[in-house]
């Protein structure tokens, strides 16, 4: 026999099992925390044992109208039916209120044969939501969730989280469960990172990816950061590439500059040395580990326009050209004349740059002279020569004279209103000194200025030595000659009358 405390444990352990385990004899299911991971599955199960138990209470209540059940037996199965609807309801809002979720599948950059650059972006929809054509049999609950997200909008970010993806923002009407949906961006920035942000509902997600090559292109494709740029003749302009290699195979790549003129030459750098360097090359070598470069190209500019080749402030056009090695023909040649469209028909990679020469407007003065003795009461008076020796005309030339305190300039003519390159004009410069000057050495400097394209431009300066000599005594400058004079003669004569002797 048990003693009573041990009854009264063994009593509370079994009343705790059939708490648990017990299946009540109206067929009522208990809900089973661990049934959230089978949600779907969990779904159909109670959703059985519910058709059941209204079929069951519907066959009740006849029979309870008709008097052939008890009160009791119809009120367990109106209970039963309750506790069906409720689980039944519990599942469809586990299932329904899933949090929705799309996936990314891939993100292919490629280019087309316009040069632009693209992203196909394949997005699935893979929220495991209640299907559509379930027809619930709980009021209200009918179109609380299914498995297709509608009104998807998606763009593409950069770091700073502007839109470099057109559209700016794509609209994906409805996206099915497990259903590839693809959209295509024109990409406005050369990046190989972006994040693609997708919202929908009240739901945003944003995750930052690397765009994949199209390897099916089987060509390099050139970016430049800036495809226009001006330069002063005599200068030179850089270019910076960005170059990704669009092949499922490694290969070398001769690089070639096409269309420029004779009188313009080119070269290409590579930052990327493992001394840190800038190394001048002529082909560059991709394989399926790297596949983007990053390198820089010079272009000089002769000192002089002849006008035959190139047109001063008029774009001179030209292509960047990667020729692949493996199949590269005698038949290109960098010294012809190529179109993009030849360049298409070659399927070389290419980007067509331009660079706009500009003219250097340059002031050249010259004098005779630029030493001066003058006396004390006298004026400078000096002819200038002013040269345009640049390659653009100047405009407004103006030349000023920086004198000694208390001294007065006149400059004639004192503004040149337009100087042809090659041409010159004189100039007259005349300097005042003070009364009551002083003996000594002064010094003056001439400053040319004026414009040349609306860019002011400064000549080199001039200096302008004057020496200030005292006034002349014509009689002790005279007496010194005059005994120099006497003594020859008086040499002479005495001469003469040696030699009669």
């Amino acid at each position: 026999m048990l003693t009573g405390a041990k009854s009264k444990v063994l009593y509370a352990i079994g009343i705790f099992v059939l708490l648990v385990y017990a299946r009540p004899s109206t067929g009522q299911l208990l809900y089973n925390p661990n049934d959230e991971r089978f949600k779907s599955l969990y779904l159909e199960k109670v959703e059985s044992d519910y058709k059941l138990q209204s079929d069951t209470f519907d066959r009740e209540k006849i029979l309870y109208g008709k008097g052939l059940v008890s009160k009791q037996e119809f009120e367990e199965s109106q209970a039963a039916f309750r506790n069906a609807k409720i689980t039944y309801q519990q599942a469809i809002l586990a299932l329904a209120f899933e949090q929705p979720h799309i996936t990314i599948d891939r993100a292919v950059k490629y280019q087309s044969d316009d040069g632009k650059t693209w992203v196909k972006l394949t997005l699935r929809n893979t929220t495991s939501g209640m299907p559509r054509d379930v027809k619930s049999q709980v009021e209200d609950f009918s179109d609380i969730a299914t498995d297709q997200i509608d009104n998807v909008y998606v763009s593409l970010l950069n770091d700073n989280h502007a839109v470099v993806g057109q559209p700016y923002e794509a609209k994906i009407e409805v996206m099915k469960y497990n259903q590839p949906v693809t959209v295509t961006f024109a990409l406005l920035q050369d990046i190989d990172y972006v994040s693609v942000k997708d919202v929908f509902g009240e739901t945003s997600e944003e995750r930052k990816i690397v765009l994949q090559m199209d390897e099916s292109a089987n060509r390099v494709m050139i970016s430049p950061d800036q495809f226009s740029q001006e330069a002063d003749l005599g200068s030179q302009v850089t270019y910076s590439l960005g170059l990704a290699l669009f092949s499922s195979r490694s290969d070398i790549y001769r690089l070639a500059v096409v269309d420029l003129p004779p009188q313009v030459t080119s070269d290409f750098f590579d930052s990327q040395t493992s001394e840190g360097r800038s190394a001048r090359i002529s082909q560059v070598k991709f394989s399926r580990d790297v596949n983007s470069r990053q390198l820089s190209l010079s272009v000089y500019l002769p000192d002089r326009c002849d006008g035959s080749s190139f047109t001063i402030d008029r774009p001179i056009d030209f292509f960047v050209v990667a020729v692949p090695q493996s199949n590269e023909s005698e038949s290109f040649d960098a010294s012809k004349k190529y179109t993009a469209s030849d360049l298409e028909k070659m399927h070389y990679g290419f980007a067509r740059l331009e660079v706009v020469p500009r003219g250097v407007g340059r002031i050249l003065v010259e004098a005779t002279n630029y030493y001066q003795e003058i006396k004390p009461n006298e004026r400078v008076k000096m002819s200038l020569t002013v040269q345009n020796d640049g390659t653009r005309e100047l405009d407004n030339i103006r030349a000023q004279v920086d004198a000694p305190a208390n001294w007065m300039t006149v400059v004639s003519p004192d503004v040149i209103s337009s100087l042809m390159p090659g041409k010159e004009q004189p100039v007259t410069v005349t300097l005042i000194p003070p009364a009551g000057l002083e003996v000594g050495d002064y010094e003056a400097t001439v400053k040319t200025s004026a414009f040349a394209s609306n860019r002011h431009i400064d000549g080199e300066n001039k200096s302008i030595r004057i020496h200030v000599s005292s006034k002349g005594n014509i009689l002790g400058t005279a007496l010194p000659v005059l005994m120099i004079l006497g003594f020859l003669v008086g040499a002479v004569v005495f001469g003469v009358k040696s030699g009669r002797k």
